[in-house]
C-alpha cells in the first residue's frame, strides 16, 4: 500500500500546464544518484509532481526518466513514483528500477493493465535468456478521502544474479522496451 495526499487532486492537476510550484515539493540528489526528499540512498520519500510541474523532468532518475515520460506520451499515464534502481550501500538494500502509474479510474485501469502487459509479455518473449525480467505489479494508494488501484512496472531478476549482473542486463531489457513502446 502506497500513501498518496490528496489523490483527486493530484489526477486533476496532472494535465495542468499552469499547476504552481509548491515550496513542500522538496527533492535532493544522494551520490549514488537517489532523487528523493532527502537526497539519501535510504530515503524511500519523494513528492509526486504533475507532468507540467516545473520540476518533473529533473525529480526523476536519469536512468528510468525515458521510459517514464515515454508512458506518458504515449498510453497518457498518470506516474507517481520511479526509481533507476541502485547498488546497495550501507545503509539500503539494493533497489530495482520500477515505474509506479495512477489510473484515472476502472476503465483507464483496465486499459493500462492491458497494455502493460502486453509490453512485458513482448519484452520478456523477445529476450528470453536476460535474467531481468519485466513484471506488472498492484498497488493500492491510500489517501485522505479515497483508495485507488495502481500499477507498477518492475524491472526485476528471476534469477539468483549478483547486483552488478542485475544492472548490466537490466540496460538491455530497458533499451529494447522503450524500442517496443516507440513501435506500439
Amino acid at each position: 500500500m502506497t500513501y498518496l495526499s490528496k489523490i483527486e487532486e493530484f489526477i486533476a492537476n496532472w494535465d495542468d500546464r499552469f499547476v504552481e510550484v509548491n515550496p513542500a515539493e522538496v527533492f535532493k540528489q544522494s551520490p549514488e544518484g537517489n532523487i528523493n526528499t532527502d537526497g539519501t540512498s535510504a530515503c524511500c520519500d519523494s513528492p509526486a509532481l504533475s507532468k507540467y510541474h516545473r520540476y518533473f523532468k529533473k525529480s526523476i532518475e536519469p536512468g528510468v526518466r525515458d521510459l517514464t515520460v515515454a508512458l506518458i506520451l504515449k498510453f497518457n499515464c498518470i506516474t507517481y513514483s520511479s526509481c533507476q534502481g541502485h547498488f546497495s550501500t550501507s545503509d539500503a538494500a539494493m533497489r530495482q528500477r520500477y515505474v509506479a502509474i495512477l489510473p484515472r479510474d476502472d476503465n483507464d485501469y483496465r486499459r493500462l493493465l492491458q497494455i502493460l502487459q502486453d509490453l512485458a509479455n513482448i519484452t520478456n518473449f523477445q529476450l528470453p535468456e536476460n535474467p531481468v525480467r519485466v513484471v506488472l505489479g498492484r498497488d493500492i494508494l491510500e489517501s485522505e478521502t479515497c483508495t485507488m488501484p495502481g500499477i507498477t512496472l518492475f524491472f526485476v531478476s528471476h534469477q539468483d544474479v549478483t547486483e552488478s549482473t542485475y544492472f548490466n542486463e537490466l540496460e538491455i531489457v530497458y533499451t529494447h522496451l522503450l524500442q517496443i513502446i516507440q513501435n506500439y
